[in-house]
């Protein structure tokens, strides 16, 4: 689960909350595969299923009328494709499977980018351009994560001769398309040159609409072109065959993606470092959603950079203090420039949310509390974009990169090792994770025994609430039985009293909006009825915060 400040609107972590009327909408991928046949707009994305077949020359693509659903089947002239392969000098988008390309030439001439996906790849297309040898800053944007400010050079050249066979539905509608192709290939930074002939077998508009239908479809026509010669490609991408290999995989052996394990790292040190991982990952493939400003997306990173910093705060035992009191200082004002930002959007969201709830059109208020806060937001993300783009950003994520890599172990760490290893870091865990409840409980108790500011107060308690969360959920790999409670009852606590931090935050916003407006003769009863329909929203989640609270206390680590 992931938090969602602003009212009503919480989602899982495939989710996503909706958005105030009027912002920016998300860039949508259709459910299937599909062809491009006119220049499409900049940054349009498709998903690609294919299959790929190496056939021997002379080999020639049988009838395929008789595959499920074909009325006709439709040969087109050879074309021929050019395109040049750009990668950077460590070959960082080659390890994580992704392509970019120039090509010229066919119905998709243009700038490509080639991404993993659940299911085949995401595609995406840019204009071709003037040629300058170099790649356009606009396509560097859905790809900053990894190639961050390194320069992308020439790969590799690929030359094809492409002769594409539809297949229609009754309607004349793309099924799929068999491209029979005599590829010729340069690898450009070493040298060597190979050729090659495949068939690459690709769903279109008109294909199946569930990856049921989509798999039984490329099954029957690869039943069909097998007995002319076709058994499925050693490599799944031209690029690789271009390097002299199967496989990126044969390239590039090791996906940074893939969750590491922490080397020579004790048992619980293991465990801790393969969280971070999944969140280091998750964080590289967020950023291109977030400065898309997709919905949500800025939430989810600012949601990944408070889990990061937890887990490091919570686990910092293990590790040197120094890199990891380091780390958090830098993923802190990472966090403020994505918190400016959001904390705009989920003002927006709370207003709208509560102006439906009043059932007026307020045109005037909606105006302050919406479009206001809209033309904020799109300053505060404007600069957001600016600090994504920052060398100090870039060596952030080098840096994470590298802890997960190659983990900066404390001495504890190392010297409890064989301790830990018996027991899978259980034990070591346990400690933590009772630290948190008890950190959680002070901080509870010095609500109502000390003086002070009552809403930073409770804040701290909010914030101690979410560590234990964090840790607990980040130990779900060791099976301790308590973890899930745990998570679960700091989750109710980060929560509660979140609902009732946002409300007293909107009051706060709501009285210096109902100032504005009254300096300009406006109506301000509405901001009277918005305020007191926020407070009783907030009384309430300040109550459930209690119950949430006496779930901590009743957690035992021992």
């Amino acid at each position: 689960m992931t938090e969602q400040r602003g009212g009503a609107t919480k989602t899982d972590r495939a989710g996503q909350a909706p958005r105030p009327q009027g912002w920016p909408p998300a860039h949508r991928t259709p459910d299937n595969g599909s062809m491009t046949t006119n220049t499409p707009e900049p940054g349009h994305s498709q998903s690609e299923i294919e299959r790929k077949y190496d056939v021997e020359e002379g080999a020639r693509v049988p009838d395929l009328s008789a595959a499920a659903g074909v009325a006709s089947v439709v040969t087109h002239e050879p074309v021929q494709l050019e395109a040049v392969y750009y990668d950077t000098e460590n070959l960082d988008l080659s390890v994580r499977r992704i392509v970019v390309r120039r090509r010229t030439g066919g119905g998709d001439a243009g700038w490509h980018i080639k991404k993993p996906a659940a299911e085949g790849r995401t595609e995406m297309h840019w204009p071709l351009g003037r040629d300058t040898g170099k790649v356009p800053a606009t396509l560097l944007e859905p790809i900053r994560a990894w190639v961050r400010d390194r320069e992308l050079t020439p790969l590799a050249r690929i030359s094809t001769t492409r002769t594409a066979i539809h297949l229609l539905d009754a309607t004349g509608n793309g099924i799929v398309e068999i491209a029979d192709d005599e590829v010729t290939a340069t690898d450009v930074r070493n040298g060597g040159e190979r050729s090659w002939r495949e068939w690459e077998v690709e769903l279109l508009d008109a294909a199946p609409d569930t990856e049921e239908g989509r798999t039984a479809l490329l099954d029957s026509i690869e039943a069909l072109i097998a007995p002319a010669g076709a058994h499925p490609s050693s490599s799944i991408a031209k690029i690789a065959r271009a390097l002299g290999a199967d496989s990126l995989t044969q390239v590039v052996p090791e996906d940074p993606d893939e969750p590491k394990k922490g080397r020579q790292a004790s048992d619980a040190a293991s465990v801790v470092v393969a969280a971070i991982s999944d969140i280091v990952h998750a964080l590289e493939h967020t950023d291109p959603a977030a400065r898309a400003d997709e919905p949500d997306a800025v939430h989810r990173m600012r949601t990944l950079v408070r889990r990061l910093r937890s887990v490091l705060a919570a686990y910092r035992s293990l590790f040197d203090r120094e890199v990891t009191d380091d780390l958090r200082e830098r993923l802190a004002d990472l966090g403020t420039a994505l918190g400016n930002a959001r904390d705009l959007e989920v003002s927006a969201l709370h207003a709208e949310t509560l102006l439906d709830e009043l059932g007026k059109p307020e045109t005037d208020a909606r105006a302050r509390l919406i479009d206001d806060v809209q033309r904020r937001y799109a300053t505060a993300h404007k600069k957001l974009r600016s600090v994504l783009t920052s060398p100090e950003y870039f060596r952030l994520l080098d840096d994470l990169d590298a802890f997960v890599a190659h983990p900066p172990l404390s001495d504890r760490a190392k010297t409890s090792g064989k301790k830990s290893a018996k027991n899978g870091g259980k034990k070591l865990i346990r400690k933590v994770l009772a630290r948190e409840v008890r950190r959680v409980r002070k901080r509870a108790d010095a609500v109502t025994t000390e003086g002070g500011d009552l809403e930073s107060q409770l804040h701290d308690v909010r914030k101690a609430g979410r560590r234990l969360r964090y840790a607990a959920e980040a130990a779900e790999a060791a099976n301790l039985g308590p973890s899930a409670s745990a998570a679960s009852a700091g989750e109710r606590v980060q929560d509660t009293l979140g609902d009732h931090r946002d409300s007293i935050l909107f009051g706060g916003h709501l009285v210096r909006t109902a100032t504005r407006a009254e300096a300009k003769g406006e109506k301000t009863a509405v901001y009277t009825a918005l305020a007191e329909l926020s407070g009783r929203n907030g009384a309430a989640a300040l109550a459930a915060s209690t119950s949430a609270l006496e779930g901590i206390r009743k957690i035992d680590l021992s």
